[in-house]
């Protein structure tokens, strides 16, 4: 294969990396949207069985897996909200404040991510204990599965309620249907 295509083949990469986190962020912030409306704090936070418990210590495990990864595990650092502080969280403010600065974060890095970037080795002490290592395009890639996997507890917990979720459809939500596509 000749370099230009290569380069090119990796260039669609990242922008693609980039659209998924967008993705995941518009996704997230219309759920947050939908909740804040239409459920009390009671529900939001009521225990459910789950992985993380509650709505609210899912969504701010989704919200804190971003932050953790890429925010600090990329860049070297350690992370000190390890082990992450779920109850500092109890108002939909902070909550939405966290979220907004770890998504701020987040897409400045993306924003400048490179083909160099993409291809080096980071490593992270995981709860087990072991170090790892692992490229930053696999973390990447980690961190958004990590949310759809979790979204998915989410709308398992919104229909155990007798609740819709919000429309997650890549069409409709990254308006890639003209004219765009609307859910009824």
């Amino acid at each position: 294969m000749c370099i230009a295509r290569v380069v090119v083949s990796f260039m669609n990469e990242i922008e693609s990396i980039m659209e998924f986190f967008e993705y995941n962020n518009k996704i997230r912030a219309n759920y947050m949207q939908m909740m804040i409306k239409d459920i009390s704090w009671e529900e939001f936070v009521k225990n459910r069985e789950t992985s993380w418990l509650s709505l609210k210590d899912t969504m701010l495990h989704t919200i804190w897996v971003n932050d953790s990864w890429i925010n600090y595990s990329i860049n070297g650092l350690e992370d000190p909200n390890r082990p992450f502080p779920f109850t500092k969280y109890q108002t939909w403010d902070s909550i939405i404040n966290y979220n907004s600065m770890v998504t701020s974060k987040v897409t400045e890095y993306l924003y400048n991510l490179t083909l160099v970037e993409m291809s080096r080795i980071v490593s992270r002490v995981n709860n087990d204990g072991v170090r790892r290592t692992i490229k930053v395009r696999d973390v990447l890639l980690h961190v958004f599965g990590e949310e759809l996997h979790h979204r998915g507890e989410i709308i398992a917990m919104l229909w155990q309620m007798n609740m819709q979720p919000p429309d997650m459809g890549w069409a409709s939500v990254m308006k890639k249907t003209d004219p765009a596509w609307k859910m009824t």
